[in-house]
């Protein structure tokens, strides 16, 4: 068959500037850089000229992301029922949000009928900051031997306060000795708007844990195999696509400098608190475009939340459809758009290449200081 592209003469970056500049009337092209955010300008056009060699495709597996569903677990009775319709009907990890105790039974009543080593297993709130310690052996002993995976959100940050580092070391020492599959310290850029910034503040927060834990007994190897990174993804797409695609490249160099070997981070994203407006129906558009770029920027595990979260008293359908309509976003994804058997679907835009490059040199920059 004969390349169709035969039939097309290059062009130089010089002949699509020429060309722009006569569309463009006597405007100046500086009009069209776009400010993604102050420090961050981006070119209209980008080219490959603009690349000394050509941008290659972030390596690893396909894109095979968990669909997770936030389970508010408050009442045990309600949280098991709304876990097992989740599961029923296409999520493939859960978290459990409770942000009171976790009293004698509560866990196992809302656990129950739930194939544990099936699923990734997740929990969140106060319940998990006030007591690590006594959830994860609950959660050990309802196992009862399977094997594991999800773990803990458990930020050793608080308020710029650092927890109990040798306890941290022992916790997660415990952990891979008892279920490797889990996971017990959360890093989070929560409340860092500027791309830059966030993806600083990651690799900072997860170079002074490897420090603390360390000086506590814990490797670095064992440490990066106990660490998530949780990411709330907006809605200006091609910026978050590029966000995580630069965090990810730029975890690989902290890993290098410790001689840990190299494995991409395992990165939680959820929709940023805000990114829905009162429009409902709106929101259904924007966790969509939320999610896409969470998934081509490489998380390991997505919620996307309903579309009346928060809004829910001017809901007029059931809690159940908010939530369906959530999961049914990543089975598009998933399953219609075959997003999932791909590795790098933002590879090789030039695009995208050079937001990802811009974001990744200020935020190493940073890093260092």
């Amino acid at each position: 068959m004969r390349d169709l592209l035969e039939n097309f003469a290059p062009l130089s970056k010089a002949d699509w500037l020429k060309q722009i500049e006569q569309d463009l009337k006597g405007r100046p092209l500086q009009e069209l850089v776009w400010q993604a955010a102050p420090g961050l300008d981006i070119d209209p056009l980008v080219h490959a000229e603009d690349f000394p060699e050509p941008p290659q495709a972030l390596a690893g597996h396909n894109l095979h992301w968990e669909i997770c569903e936030q389970v508010v677990a408050e009442d045990p009775a309600t949280a098991n029922a709304q876990a097992l319709q989740a599961l029923e009907f296409g999520a493939e990890a859960l978290v459990f949000h409770r942000d009171t105790p976790w009293a004698p039974g509560a866990l196992a009543q809302a656990l129950e009928g739930i194939h544990l080593d099936y699923i990734g297993l997740y929990f969140s709130g106060a319940s998990v900051t006030q007591d690590p310690g006594g959830l994860l052996s609950a959660l050990i002993a309802l196992a009862q031997g399977k094997t594991l995976q999800g773990g803990l959100e458990r930020t050793l940050v608080q308020e710029g306060r650092f927890t109990d580092w040798r306890y941290a070391a022992e916790m997660a020492a415990f952990t891979l000795e008892q279920t490797p599959g889990l996971r017990t310290i959360s890093i989070s850029a929560e409340g860092i708007d500027h791309p830059v910034d966030s993806v600083a503040a990651l690799l900072k927060q997860g170079h002074e844990h490897f420090v603390k834990l360390q000086e506590n007994g814990l490797s670095p190897v064992h440490a990066a195999a106990q660490i998530q990174f949780k990411v709330d993804c907006g809605v200006q797409y091609l910026l978050e696509i590029a966000r995580l695609r630069a965090f990810r490249q730029l975890w690989l160099q902290v890993l290098d400098s410790w001689g840990v070997m190299a494995n991409y981070p395992l990165v939680y994203a959820t929709v940023k608190p805000g990114a829905y407006t009162d429009d409902l129906y709106s929101n259904m558009i924007r966790a969509t475009t939320i999610a896409m770029s969470a998934v081509i920027g490489g998380a390991d595990r997505l919620t996307v939340l309903p579309y009346d979260a928060g809004r829910e008293a001017q809901s007029t359908t059931p809690a159940a459809f908010g939530r369906r309509i959530a999961r049914n976003v990543q089975h598009l994804l998933k399953m219609e758009s075959g997003l999932e058997s791909l590795s790098d679907p933002a590879a090789g835009s030039y695009y995208l290449e050079s937001l990802t490059r811009q974001i990744a040199t200020q935020a190493w920059e940073k890093f260092k200081v």
